[in-house]
């Protein structure tokens, strides 16, 4: 697992990509209770979130967002 600096071309783009999750409805970081969303690190085909206590589900969440990279290998392939 790697972990991307906020300078890496993929950083806004996948903070995008979450706030557009249906469980944060457009919010990006889903506050509750003075927590928000964690960026845990990065494979080749995801990115990986967590969020100790999400205000919509009031419980721990995970979100695993697809790398663009990975989008396109399988067309490198094909």
């Amino acid at each position: 697992m790697e972990y991307l600096d906020a300078t890496d071309s993929e950083w806004s783009e996948m903070w995008e990509e979450l706030s557009a999750h249906w469980l944060n409805k457009g919010d990006p970081l889903c506050i509750n209770r003075g927590k928000c969303w964690e960026y845990l690190g990065s494979t080749e085909d995801h990115h990986t979130f967590f969020h100790p206590e999400h205000p919509s589900s009031k419980r721990p969440e995970y979100v695993y967002l697809e790398r663009y990279q990975a989008n396109l290998s399988w067309r490198k392939y094909a």
